[in-house]
């Protein structure tokens, strides 16, 4: 069973921006990397960084199930 809290990474397979009430959120269907497992989640913009895109690569921070941060990891940084 996972922890509360989790840090993982992930890969984005698709990104639909959806207003309900009003209120935007973001549907991303995603695995976690070396997982073939696509999951998807509703996610709080706040708690993502701005113009998530399928392939992006993903460090988030989970608590409880929750996305609680998110930041694009860099595809530059791991090549040479």
């Amino acid at each position: 069973m996972p922890g509360l809290q989790q840090n993982l990474e992930i890969v984005l397979v698709d990104v639909q921006a959806v207003s309900i009430h009003e209120s935007r959120y973001f549907d991303i269907a995603y695995h976690v990397a070396g997982e073939s497992r696509v999951q998807t989640l509703r996610v709080n913009p706040e708690a993502f960084y701005a113009d998530p895109q399928p392939g992006d690569r993903v460090a988030v921070n989970l608590l409880m199930g929750n996305i609680m941060g998110a930041s694009k990891i860099d595809a530059q940084a791991g090549s040479d």
